[in-house]
């Protein structure tokens, strides 16, 4: 059993690491790219079949030129929202993103609001850290963790 407690300790130890790091770390320095990535949950289906509602995306900041097809995270000007959108033209430092299941483009946007550029998705993590990341969810990893470290051994 005390294997079993270490082991559980160990995996809550790195459950509270990613949380913060996959949570919080964003709301906290925005802009700043530990490890050179990023993470965000995909919220809405305006890339759907590529990217799907709940999807975790791994986003690597933007060196060198944004490209036509990339799909990259950009900042709407005038507010904190952040678009997940396909890159369909480039022209300079002008940008054109568009939603694979949009049927219109968004409004042209300068290169220097590119916050980053799609590397990976996880399907559905993003299910799991929206629980995790709410009152019900902290609490029941907590519970859990308390029950197995103070579950009696003998």
């Amino acid at each position: 059993m005390r294997i079993i407690k270490k082991i559980f300790f160990v995996l809550f130890l790195l459950m509270s690491l990613s949380y913060l790091y996959i949570v919080v770390s964003p709301k906290i320095i925005k802009g700043f790219y530990p490890f050179g990535i990023k993470t965000a949950i995909v919220l809405t289906g305006s890339m759907e079949p590529t990217l799907n509602i709940d999807d975790f995306v791994i986003l690597r900041e933007l060196k060198g030129r944004v490209n036509v097809n990339d799909i990259v995270s950009y900042k709407v000007e005038g507010s904190d929202v952040e678009v997940l959108h396909r890159v369909i033209s480039v022209d300079k430092n002008v940008v054109i993103t568009k939603g694979d299941a949009n049927n219109k483009e968004d409004e042209p946007i300068d290169v220097k609001q590119v916050t980053g550029v799609y590397a990976k998705k996880i399907r559905h993590l993003g299910k799991i850290i929206k629980f995790f990341s709410k009152p019900l969810g902290i609490s029941f990893a907590i519970t859990l963790f308390l029950f197995i470290l103070l579950y009696p051994t003998d």
